[in-house]
């Protein structure tokens, strides 16, 4: 009898030793695991970019899609404020080809078909060579002036960037500071200091994104402004110089023939 019971035990030893071992005791662990190492995770330091984004709230929305838009900006006038662009080499080889030729109806009908910045310019005084040199010259110049005008109210576009991200990021400075003394002003005289810097954080970083929108902006805008300027004068001097060349091919009327008094037929005798 005292054999049987000592088997006994020694079958319940293991098999208890048997549950010990097995895998569902291994879950009870790791749940019990669990909180710990989600207590570690809490206690990881949060990434820059995510309290940034964080911190920086509606206000870093605003500046992120202005941000879009100054960059979708600066890469359609690196497109087009270009020399290629405004005076195409393919033009200028064409139209000069067709006035060494002397066919002047075929070059300005070439120049009418192409919208680039110097065959605007060169068509207006071309169609008012009838009327002179000095008036076709002046067309011109008003046409260049035309188009300068136009490119120059696109690059106003970097400039109201410019302004208006530090603005913005003043905004937010100011709401930033408002939630902080907002914390200071609920929690009497013990204010956590965790609040407080949620409020400062977001004002110092509103601060900074406005800035970082704004010195781009201003600087793409003087880029743009002195390439226009120069792109201009170009212009001017390749169509002055093409305007000349298609002076032969204008016939003017002479100055003294609106002058000179119409005769009237003489009567028959009768």
């Amino acid at each position: 009898m005292p054999m049987s019971r000592c088997r006994w035990l020694a079958a319940g030893a293991l098999i208890a030793l048997a549950l010990l071992a097995s895998p569902g005791c291994g879950r009870t662990q790791e749940k019990a695991d669990a909180p710990a190492s989600e207590a570690a995770k809490a206690a990881q330091p949060e990434g820059f970019l995510h309290w940034m984004a964080r911190a920086s709230g509606p206000i870093g929305v605003v500046i992120l899609l202005m941000s879009f838009y100054l960059i979708a900006l600066v890469a359609w006038m690196s497109f087009e404020y270009r020399r290629s662009v405004a005076m195409p080499e393919a033009l200028i080889a064409e139209v000069g080809e067709l006035l060494a030729q002397k066919k002047y109806t075929e070059a300005f009908q070439r120049l009418n078909l192409d919208t680039s910045f110097l065959a605007r310019t060169l068509a207006a005084g071309v169609r008012k060579l009838p009327s002179g040199l000095p008036a076709a010259q002046r067309a011109m110049e008003m046409a260049n002036e035309d188009e300068t005008m136009q490119r120059e109210h696109r690059t106003t576009y970097l400039a109201t960037v410019g302004t208006l991200g530090p603005m913005i990021g003043l905004v937010g400075t100011v709401y930033g500071m408002i939630r902080s003394f907002q914390v200071i002003a609920t929690s009497g005289s013990s204010p956590q200091a965790g609040q407080l810097a949620e409020g400062i954080s977001t004002a110092l970083f509103a601060t900074l994104e406005g800035i970082a929108l704004s010195v781009p902006a201003i600087a793409f805008y003087a880029v743009f402004r002195n390439r226009i300027a120069r792109m201009s004068l170009e212009v001017a001097m390749l169509s002055e110089s093409m305007l000349e060349q298609f002076a032969p091919g204008v016939r003017t009327p002479h100055p003294l023939a609106a002058m000179a008094p119409v005769r009237s037929a003489p009567k028959p005798e009768g």
